[in-house]
């Protein structure tokens, strides 16, 4: 079927054609399941890797590179060229998204420049995706449901007390450093954006300031001349977990130093628990002054901005990193309660006990890449979906049971909702198609 013409019914809706999406696509065709039609808002494929100097589409920013290495960063079933670097740049990222879509032979089951505004459930089973493309507003209905649209899409501000004057914009909006020349700049925030973004504009701004505001775990991504999470794969077996964090923080203290060095706090909780942070570059321009570390903000006046140290600084503009709320606006009718939650109602972070018919892919956050992740999701939801495997009875019990756990693992905060330990999650994933062959 071509995903390019009108239709009224579909086997499988999928929504959104980045990574998790073209993944999606791919293991539903395996399946032998071609009645598939994908939306995606933006006239090509990549998601945010597809970079836009348009402020208001969302895509990395112009020097991103991974977080996670080329060797950790591949679909099993189709490697990165042998010339990429450890970390490959967002235009080879996309390169290599584009090229597996070709290869896959991906593309016709796409609509391009189709948003979808509102997604209902149909009495008996099955949606209604309304959506709205250069011809107009128009609506199909469809058996199942994939959700691969991500995570990175409403952004988060916190509220900044006071009244600042300057300029203020989130790092979703941020495309590159050019018009921070000469300018003071805040930015908050302790993540990957962050640091990449703080260190960015230090090259060309009069000063840079980095407002962490709770204890924040800072990685190196090169460590013993080999990339971070590579080293870090090999202390994810499961007989490891009880000396995990002891080993984590012995490394931490030779790779790192005291973080109090740094004027950053020193974090006093287990370092799996939190998402870490991964950047080679931002304690080098710490340490050499072209970035100043600052605790939470307390207030601000005009341009000034005081901390709760009771230090102080006049800023042109605050970026802020602040990440994410978790929402999918056309599906308010499930994921309405969403972006201020702890925890998600979902089985292995992409099935709901109620909904038999809808899949969430690429929903997670886990220490690695979340396409290759994303990709045993989908492989998952196109065995449910083909017949391969059956849901379980039980799933509002284990749904329960994993709220337990991730509990007692990860902070208990939106960021942290969809947290997942990517090798044992993975295994999960493969447990269930060892089974869907049986």
């Amino acid at each position: 079927m071509s995903g390019l013409t009108n239709v009224d019914h579909v086997r499988v809706c999928v929504i959104g054609a980045g990574p998790a999406g073209l993944a999606t696509i791919k293991n539903l065709a395996e399946a032998g399941i071609d009645d598939i039609l994908c939306h995606e808002a933006q006239d090509s494929t990549g998601g945010i890797w597809a970079y836009s100097d348009d402020a208001e589409r969302p895509s990395v920013y112009q020097t991103a590179h991974t977080i996670t290495s080329k060797r950790l960063s591949q679909f099993p079933d189709f490697p990165m060229p042998d010339d990429y670097p450890d970390y490959p740049s967002n235009r080879q990222i996309l390169a290599y998204m584009r090229a597996y879509e070709t290869h896959f032979g991906l593309t016709r089951y796409i609509r391009f420049k189709s948003k979808v505004a509102d997604v209902a459930a149909r009495k008996g089973g099955g949606w209604t995706i309304s959506y709205e493309d250069s011809s107009g507003k128009h609506a199909h209905t469809a058996d199942y449901l994939i959700v691969s649209s991500g995570h990175h899409r409403e952004p988060s501000w916190p509220e900044l007390p006071g009244d600042f004057s300057g300029a203020q914009l989130h790092s979703a909006h941020y495309k590159n450093s050019e018009s921070f020349a000469g300018k003071r700049v805040l930015v908050v925030g302790g993540g990957n954006s962050a640091c990449d973004i703080a260190g960015e504009i230090s090259r060309v701004a009069d000063h840079v300031s980095l407002s962490i505001r709770s204890p924040q775990v800072i990685f190196p991504k090169i460590v013993g001349g080999r990339p971070v999470d590579v080293q870090l794969a090999k202390l994810q077996k499961p007989r490891l977990r009880w000396a995990r964090d002891f080993i984590l923080k012995a490394f931490m203290w030779l790779a790192v130093g005291p973080y109090q060095r740094y004027g950053l706090q020193q974090p006093n909780f287990p370092i799996l628990s939190r998402h870490p942070t991964l950047n080679t570059a931002i304690l080098d321009h710490i340490r050499h002054g072209r970035v100043m570390a600052r605790p939470g903000i307390r207030s601000s006046s005009n341009t000034n901005v005081t901390f709760v140290d009771g230090s102080d600084g006049d800023y042109d503009v605050i970026i802020w990193a602040t990440g994410f709320k978790l929402s999918v606006p056309y599906l308010n009718e499930i994921c309405g309660n969403w972006p201020d939650s702890i925890r998600l109602p979902l089985y292995l972070k992409m099935m709901l006990a109620d909904v038999s018919d809808v899949f969430f892919i690429g929903l997670i956050q886990p220490i690695g890449c979340i396409w290759v992740i994303a990709d045993l999701q989908a492989k998952v939801a196109a065995a449910a979906i083909s017949g391969a495997w059956q849901r379980p009875d039980d799933i509002a019990a284990r749904i329960e049971r994993e709220a337990h756990r991730d509990a007692k693992r990860y902070k208990a905060s939106p960021r942290h909702a969809v947290q997942v330990d990517g090798r044992e999650y993975s295994a999960e994933l493969e447990n269930i198609l060892r089974s869907a062959r049986r």
